[in-house]
Order: C-alpha cells, then structure tokens, then sequence
C-alpha cells in the first residue's frame, strides 16, 4: 500500500519537459535519487588511483555516488542535455596538421552558458520554494553520467561518455537534484554491443576496459589537468587542448542518420590559431584576447604553451 501511494505521489514530467524545452534544453530526464548502479565501478576506479593527479575525485565520493547526501530527502534527478558543435575545425578532421582544440571547448564556456538555465529550471521546479534542489554542471559531486544512463538520455559508451542514440556524444550534461518526486523516464539501454572502435582507436590505450578510463594515460588529463612539465612518456598526437579521437570514430556520431541539433548561440565555435609556432610566442594579452570565456582558460597561458611546445617537439622526433 505504501509503494502505491509512493506512486500516486509522483508528478508527471511533461510541464518540466516541456520548461526545459522552452529554456533551451535539448532533452530532459529524469531518475529516481538513488544510489548509483555503478558506484561499485566508480570505487575500484578510485582504489586502483586511475585518477592521475586529480585528488579532488577522492574527495566526497559518498556524495558522488548517492545525491541524498548531498539533499536529504531528495527524491529524483533531472538531467538535462545542451548540444555543442559536432563541426572540424577549419583545418579539416583530427588527421590534419594543425594543433587540434576538443570541439567541446570552441565555444564560450558551457559552465557560464548552463548555469542561468539551470537555474531557472530549478526555480520552475522549487515553486516558490515549496521544494528544495541544487544543480549541478561537472561542479558538484554527482556521477551525472550515471544519472543520465539512467534518466533516459543515453547510454555510457565504452569511451566512458554518455550517447544519445538520436544525436550522438557531443553535447553537455547538467542536472538537478530536488525532493520533488517526478515519474521516472525509463532507463536508456546500452547500444554499444561488440564494437571496440573507441578502445582500438586510442592513441594512447587510456581506455583500459570498456568505461575505465585511466586518466594518466589519457591525452585531455595530459593538455588540461595536468600542471607542471608533461611526463617524457606523454604523446599529444597534434592536440593542444582536450581530444576529440574517441568521439570521431564512434559509429553513433558518424552514421549517416545522425540528427544534428540546434546549438545554442553562444557555443557556436570561435576560430583558433593552429600554427604550435605561433602559439608559443603568444603573449599573454594575446592569449586572454583569443581564449577568454572559453573552456581553453582552464589548462592556463604557461599550460597552453607547454602543450603547444611539447606538439613541436613531437614532429621533431616523434619518438621523444
């Protein structure tokens, strides 16, 4: 009697839906707050240290793997989806010479862009504050592609990212917690079936196991959250910030039937300097002129430089 009630308690999604929507969404789903079904892949990730120098991962990780300690009494999550652009850059696809920027970041910063939309859902859905929520864009401690796989609004590919069978993998994920209860979308399944192409393709063999990512290996860690000089062993294959390799092999981001969405005006991609030459000698207004706003920003002027350094000296001797 008590799960029935619980039932009739829950709302129906199709208003929210439907704000999300007129916000600039490109889709919304919802999950129940639960623990994650994955947390137990997450903890071995964490006890094997696959996180390379990211400490901040270890920190928290009750919190990442369950949204009620975060808002107790929370009761679903809602992700929500914002396409990027899928397009190459203009020196043409990631076999070009140019030194290479992962699509997600050609834009204007998706933190600053998510985060007004986000939280006027949360102030559709609060009523008032009649209900509780917090919101999250890869800010908080929250597994969002968890939730997303089971909201509805993809599966986890083996390159450890979250794919819309209609879409693809290129866009951004957001979520909102609250304790406002919503029937829950049901969960997306896993399309990936036999294919390896993402693991195969890995330059660097940072995809261990199919959804194991082992970040010291992996080439975005290496330009963005590494700090410091590049390990020796480190190979950047042309890519100055970010990479895009796992992506661009995968079947569901290049077949044919492939809808591409609308992308919100202010992701819409910037033209970047792909000359390695030219952006060593950079100054730093120059940098801040051309890389400001953008996700770019994050690996710094001297972090941007060392990468482009390391690219030149790579095509010298590629055995370095």
């Amino acid at each position: 009697m008590a799960g029935s009630d619980a039932i009739r308690e829950r709302e129906s999604p199709k208003r929210l839906i439907a704000e999300a929507l007129r916000i600039g969404f490109h889709s919304l789903g919802i999950s129940e707050a639960t623990r994650s079904p994955h947390a137990d892949r997450f903890l071995r990730w964490i006890e094997k240290k696959q996180y390379a120098s990211m400490q901040w991962i270890t920190r928290n990780t009750q919190r990442r793997i369950d949204p009620r300690k975060s808002l107790p009494g929370a009761r679903s999550v809602l992700t929500v989806t914002l396409p990027y652009s899928s397009a190459v850059s203009s020196t043409g696809p990631s076999t070009e010479p140019g030194a290479k920027v992962a699509r997600y970041a050609r834009g204007r910063d998706y933190h600053k862009v998510m985060r007004p939309m986000l939280e006027s859902l949360c102030e559709f859905v609060s009523e008032g504050d009649r209900w509780n929520t917090w919101w999250s864009v890869d800010t908080s401690p929250l597994l969002e592609r968890d939730w997303a796989e089971l909201s509805g609004i993809g599966w986890i590919g083996k390159n450890g990212i979250v794919i819309d069978h209609e879409i693809g993998s290129w866009f951004f994920l957001g979520a909102i917690v609250t304790d406002r209860s919503f029937v829950a979308s049901t969960p997306a399944m896993d399309h990936c079936g036999n294919c390896t192409r993402c693991i195969d393709a890995c330059p660097t063999s940072a995809i261990v196991s199919p959804r194991t990512i082992d970040a010291g290996r992996c080439i975005s860690y290496w330009t963005i959250e590494h700090r410091g000089e590049l390990p020796k062993e480190s190979r950047l294959h042309n890519w100055l910030f970010g990479c895009d390799i796992c992506q661009e092999v995968c079947p569901w981001n290049t077949r044919e039937g492939r809808k591409d969405p609308q992308i919100h005006p202010e992701l819409a991609p910037r033209q970047f300097p792909t000359d390695p030459q030219e952006i060593t000698h950079l100054s730093h207004e120059a940098w801040l002129e051309i890389y400001a706003g953008t996700p770019v920003t994050r690996t710094g002027y001297e972090g941007l430089k060392r990468n482009a350094h390391k690219i030149i000296e790579q095509r010298i001797d590629p055995g370095e």
